[in-house]
């Protein structure tokens, strides 16, 4: 007996429109039903009242077994829930940090022997010495100062409430910002010598080596993380472990496009069974090519990096340290001015001026940060530019902003000379 087909095609349809259908297909069996219970009792002549009868036909339906496969699977999967919107996560901290694996970070950054339970102890003892070394002075301060006890005892307890878990959030983020760097060197380094290894490989498998020891041969002292990843690979693939999935875990350890990619094609090469040694070959040229070219890019943007540069850390600081001289000189006159004005209060029309509206010392503060924020983001920019990454440009951030303050600091003093002599 052949199923009846559904009255839906094989298209694409949305959730909305498979479950309309669905309840379509439901009320259509009801009424069907409902017309084989009437002519049932219409044969067997049973007297029931003729306005309660369609209500319990309307309660019978026929069995889940009888219906079509296709919307029994349907149906049951709107049972489960599983056709429903999902509902949006709200943010746990609780499942933020479970989501945090420890042991991977420190196995990506070269920090495999460290354990991880230990790590996390230390972090809780480094947070507590820190809190118990600020409560012991503020504790000494206010004995010298000789405020009351019940003040110091009230900040103590709103001081152990919150700010030991600030201090443990920060010194998690500062260790975790490490632990990246690390993992962003390491994969520079993989990357700068990835592919002369992969030449290497090439040269050994052209000489009649399986690619296993053709890539444990073509391990050089020279090559640093790479040498040691390859030797754990090799380890792996002598216990036992199939070289594809060794080579996938290699590549799954660093997040490098380069990388990944290169891994990809080998074991495509390898599953197909063509010529690896020319494969590998092209795949190495084909990554020194793409170096080249961003070099290229990076050197047609030099005139938007000397721009920027000049912009941030010569012009800029020269600007705010003239416009501080240049308060100063208006504060100068306006103070000299409201005490000639003072003195002819007697006159038809009085002005007053003041000199402290702005202070010279806030000026300065705003000076120095806004000198800091804007070479912070020129040094993000000028990185963004260069080489695409803004981790490859964080160690020009502290040469921005000392060189941007710096130079603020000796054009305000120049500047301030230079009006001296003429005021």
């Amino acid at each position: 007996m052949k199923l009846p087909k559904l009255p839906f095609t094989k298209e694409k349809k949305s959730q909305e429109e498979v479950m309309d259908k669905i309840e379509r297909l439901d009320d259509a069996l009801k009424e069907k039903n409902r017309s084989i219970f009437s002519g049932m009792l219409f044969f067997k002549g049973k007297k029931q009242n003729a306005d309660a009868a369609p209500g319990k036909a309307e309660k019978q339906t026929l069995p889940e077994k009888k219906l079509p496969q296709g919307l029994a699977k349907l149906k049951a999967l709107s049972r489960r829930k599983i056709l429903t919107s999902k509902k949006k996560r709200r943010f746990d901290l609780r499942r933020f940090a479970k989501s945090i694996d420890l042991h991977d970070f420190l196995e990506k950054a070269g920090m495999e022997r460290l354990d991880p339970r230990k790590v996390t102890r230390d972090m809780l003892r480094v947070d507590i010495i820190i809190c118990l070394t600020i409560t012991a002075v503020i504790t000494i301060l206010n004995i010298f100062s000789g405020k009351g006890l019940l003040s110091l005892i009230t900040f103590l307890m709103g001081f152990w409430l919150t700010v030991p878990f600030v201090v443990l959030a920060l010194i998690w983020g500062v260790y975790l910002f490490y632990l990246d760097m690390r993992i962003f060197k390491r994969t520079n380094a993989v990357e700068a010598v990835f592919p002369d290894f992969l030449q290497l490989t090439s040269a050994n498998i052209s000489a009649g080596m399986p690619i296993d020891r053709a890539l444990w041969y073509a391990v050089r002292p020279g090559f640093g993380v790479l040498a040691k990843e390859i030797e754990s690979v090799a380890k792996n693939t002598m216990a036992g472990e199939d070289l594809g999935s060794a080579l996938t875990n290699f590549a799954n350890k660093y997040k490098s496009r380069t990388i990944q990619r290169s891994i990809s094609l080998l074991l495509e090469g390898m599953s197909a069974g063509g010529e690896m040694a020319e494969l590998l070959n092209k795949i190495a040229m084909n990554i020194e090519e793409t170096k080249l070219i961003k070099k290229e890019m990076a050197s047609s943007v030099t005139t938007y990096v000397i721009f920027i540069t000049f912009a941030t850390i010569v012009a800029a600081p020269i600007l705010f340290g003239l416009s501080t001289q240049l308060l100063e000189v208006i504060k100068s006159i306006t103070s000299n001015l409201g005490s000639t004005m003072s003195s002819g209060s007697g006159s038809f029309l009085a002005f007053s001026f003041s000199g402290d509206s702005i202070k010279t010392s806030d000026f300065k503060i705003f000076s120095y940060l806004l000198l800091s924020i804007s070479a912070v983001s020129s040094a993000c920019i000028v990185s963004t530019i260069k080489k695409g990454r803004i981790k490859d440009g964080l160690a020009q951030i502290p040469v921005f902003v000392v060189v941007s303050l710096t130079i603020y600091t000796i054009a305000a003093f120049l500047i301030k000379g230079m009006f001296g002599s003429v005021f």
